[in-house]
């Protein structure tokens, strides 16, 4: 019994626990479930805690400049005048938050973000409901973006739909609630939303489909601007309007569905034609993103330059620094500036067909003479071209206009050479050291020339010649140490090794050497004495927060001053007869100038058949007082025949005449002219020459010399031979007894006491003059023996020839009487004329 009982107890206990077993085994599988789950929960929490802050620290930097919506920069001339102002590309007019009008920001909010004002940096609500859309549909079919994730999306990140770009935008947008107000980010949005065609901003957007300001837009057309920016190439009104009206419709029905709009409101809008007002642009137009102000391209070029240059800007991206709301001041001058592109852009400015074609070219720098401040530039026709490859600042082969500083510039400031220097001219002439032949423009012998007139008229070998002399005297390194002083380096990194030849003294070579920026520097420092200034088209920048920044640029005198003058002086004549120039007339300017072309090598010349004389720059550079204008024209290709190059003298001189009209229209004609420095003195009448130089000496001793002789001749009255010879000789040296040119062969052998008391007296005077003048030698004494110093009765024969005399001009008398005295007569010989005198000098 006690068994059964125990048995029957312990099956009845077992069976009680086994129901409760089992809905304990239940419960505690739930409870394991439960508890793998919140720790799955928790791992994938921390995992993703993690993965975030991976996610978050490979963020971009948040960056309040990038936040900031893009004030653009403002350019003034020399004057202080507005003259543009630079979008960088994304042309926009800001809105700001208190004055935008409420159904603007209904819209937006409706359409975009109800809840903005409501939620925090994300939106859950619309978060969970965008993921079980991407759950069934696919990541990425909904988004649950809020207006502050699409403010972070826009300034810091890219399109791309994936965990990680998602994971750093949410944290960004965390941050940038956490630093700004709901309003601000609201104006951010704003302000940087696309719109299609190139338009940012709601604003901006406005004007340029409706050319409205945003208080003057109606229902319909506030709805279509704010449902534009989530497909706006596709909803664009110009490209669809159908579509771009629905998608205005779909935002009307969800300002009606929050209560943002009446009812009424509702049915007004709906009924309205959106495309009404629209402006009307052709698809040329809307693709055109071509500035308001090209004719400012190219000065803006250099302007943007020199910023990045800057020490305050350097560090900067470009486009930040133009859109962080600078005030540019520089030193263009507008109205010089638009005359010189407009002409650059006018074809028909030229006859020829050739000069009109897409393949030509041509570049141009205007400078303020005395300070290098550049007063225009153009960069090319194309003002596209001209933002990535600015004409104006590349380099090329400079012909001619070399010269003056690998030549006759070192010349003067290393040996001081006079400018009626002399150097002997060939028909053809092999440099030294080198096996080329080089020829005059001509290909002629021009003899003994002087240095300005090789200069003027563009000789070449006396150019390389005189540069072989200047390294040959002044030392190697003369030549380049010049021009590197007005700012032509030849010492580059890719050419350091390359000596310089007479190539380079033509321009020419395998290598462009300089810019026209360039070139209008160099002879800007010609112009005012010597003195280099770099080119400078900033005076100083004022920050958005009125900070004034300086710019400074380089100057340093580069010559002496006489070096820079006689060198002016010379160039003067590339407009005179002979010159260079002489068929371009420059009537009313003191101006100076040098021309030059480049040829092509024979190879070229004989690939593409063209003649010798064709050419494949044409420069001209040249300055006034006031202004420096550097001029090169070119072709961008080589076609057979010489179609795209300047063929003989004609065309090469197509630069000049653009050079003209440019510098007579924009001076001022106040008859200003290069000052002459103490430094250079006059010689043989316009010729110049360096004050105590050794050429300077000699030519003051011939001075002293032919003075001497000069004061001596009065005292003989050679200027009245009638009265000196008569038919007694003896009378002729009471009149005007000379002991300095008598000799004793000449003087008569019997004198009266008068007459050897009187002249005795004037022989005292000429005695006491001889110890403060120069002893003439007895050369000169004696070569060419005076009237009064004969002693023989002229014959009948000489009398009538002496009567014949005093009724003809003194020329006349000079060209029948140059026949030498002869020994054996003692026949009188005439005295030489004051240009005789000049030339035996």
């Amino acid at each position: 019994m006690e068994e059964n009982y125990k048995r029957t107890k312990g099956r009845k206990t077992g069976s009680g626990t086994s129901k409760k077993g089992g809905r304990r085994s239940r419960a505690s599988l739930i409870k394991r479930i439960l508890l793998w789950a919140v720790l799955i929960g928790l791992i994938l929490l921390i995992v993703g805690s993690f993965l975030f802050a991976y996610y978050a620290s490979k963020s971009p930097a948040f960056s309040e400049e990038k936040l900031k919506d893009p004030i653009p920069a403002k350019i003034y001339d020399k004057d202080d005048e507005l003259v543009t102002t630079l979008y960088g590309g994304q042309k926009r007019v800001l809105t700001d938050i208190d004055e935008t009008p409420e159904k603007v920001t209904d819209a937006i909010l409706a359409v975009e973000d109800n809840r903005f004002y409501e939620h925090g940096a994300i939106d859950f609500v619309r978060l969970g409901a965008a993921v079980l859309n991407n759950v069934t549909d696919g990541f990425g079919s909904q988004g649950a973006s809020t207006i502050t994730q699409q403010v972070v999306k826009r300034v810091f990140l890219t399109e791309e739909k994936t965990i990680e770009r998602k994971a750093q935008e949410a944290y960004l947008a965390y941050r940038l609630e956490q630093e700004y107000s709901k309003d601000e980010i609201l104006e951010m949005y704003m302000n940087k939303i696309y719109y299609s065609d190139g338009i940012y901003g709601i604003r901006t957007a406005s004007l340029y489909y409706f050319d409205k300001e945003l208080e003057a837009l109606n229902l319909a057309e506030t709805a279509y601007l704010a449902g534009l920016p989530q497909l706006p190439n596709r909803y664009n009104l110009y490209v669809d309007p159908e579509t771009g009206t629905n998608r205005a419709h779909t935002v009307l029905n969800l300002m009606l569905h929050h209560e943002r709009i009446t009812e009424a409101e509702y049915n007004e809008a709906i009924n309205t034609d959106i495309t009404a007002n629209l402006v009307q642009r052709s698809e040329e137009e809307r693709a055109s993103n071509e500035p308001e102000d090209p004719e400012y391209a190219s000065y803006i070029n250099v302007v943007k330059r020199e910023l990045q240059q800057n020490d305050k800007f350097k560090d900067m991206e470009l486009g930040e620094a133009l859109a962080s709301g600078l005030s540019i001041y520089t030193n263009m001058d507008s109205s010089i500036q638009r005359e010189l592109q407009t002409m650059v852009n006018d074809r028909d400015y030229y006859y020829n067909p050739k000069f009109k074609s897409e393949h030509f070219n041509l570049a141009s720098s205007i400078l303020d003479t005395e300070t290098g401040n550049l007063v225009a530039i153009s960069g090319g026709r194309d003002y596209r071209e001209v933002v990535m490859h600015n004409q104006a600042l590349v380099k090329k082969n400079v012909g001619s206009t070399m010269k003056p500083f690998l030549s006759y510039g070192p010349a003067i400031e290393n040996m001081q050479w006079r400018t009626d220097q002399t150097i002997e001219d060939e028909a053809e002439y092999q440099p030294e050291g080198f096996d080329h032949t080089i020829y005059n423009y001509d290909q002629q012998d021009h003899g003994e020339v002087t240095m300005r007139d090789a200069l003027r008229q563009s000789l070449n070998i006396p150019a390389v010649k005189t540069f072989e002399t200047v390294m040959d005297e002044a030392g190697e390194n003369a030549p380049e140490e010049f021009a590197e002083a007005v700012g032509l380096e030849y010492s580059t990194e890719e050419e350091e090794d390359l000596p310089l030849t007479f190539n380079d003294v033509l321009g020419g070579g395998d290598y462009s050497r300089f810019t026209p920026l360039q070139m209008a520097e160099a002879y800007a420092s010609l112009g005012n004495g010597g003195t280099y200034n770099e080119a400078q088209s900033i005076r100083y920048v004022v920050t958005d927060e009125g900070e004034t920044v300086e710019f400074e640029h380089e100057s340093e005198q580069a010559m002496e001053d006489y070096t820079a003058y006689m060198l002016t002086d010379m160039l003067k004549g590339t407009f005179e007869p002979y010159g260079s120039a002489d068929y371009i007339p420059m009537n009313g300017l003191n101006i100076a100038a040098k021309t030059g072309t480049t040829s092509y090598s024979s190879d070229i010349r004989e690939e593409k058949n063209l003649p010798d004389s064709s050419a494949k720059d044409a420069w001209i550079v040249g300055y006034t007082p006031e202004y420096t204008m550097s001029l090169w024209t070119g072709f961008t290709a080589t076609e057979e025949g010489g179609d795209t190059s300047f063929v003989g003298a004609d065309e090469h001189i197509t630069p000049q005449w653009f050079f003209r009209d440019i510098m007579q229209s924009i001076s001022t004609y106040n008859g200003q002219d290069f000052e002459r420095p103490d430094s250079v003195v006059e010689v043989n009448g316009d010729e110049l020459a360096v004050k105590g130089s050794e050429d300077m000496q000699t030519y003051e001793d011939e001075q002293r010399q032919r003075n001497t002789q000069q004061r001596q001749q009065p005292e003989e009255d050679i200027d009245e031979p009638n009265q000196v010879i008569t038919e007694d000789p003896e009378a002729a040296d009471e009149v005007e007894p000379s002991t300095e040119q008598e000799t004793p062969e000449t003087q008569p052998e019997e004198r009266t006491e008068e007459q050897v008391e009187e002249p005795t007296e004037e022989e005292t005077e000429a005695t006491e003059q001889e110890e403060t003048t120069e002893e003439p030698t007895e050369e000169e004494t004696t070569e060419e023996p005076t009237e009064e110093e004969t002693t023989e009765e002229p014959t009948e024969e000489e009398t009538e020839q002496e009567t014949a005399e005093e009724e003809t001009e003194a020329p006349e008398q000079e060209e029948t009487t140059e026949a030498p005295a002869s020994e054996e007569t003692g026949e009188p010989t005439e005295e030489p004329t004051e240009e005789e005198a000049d030339e035996a000098a």
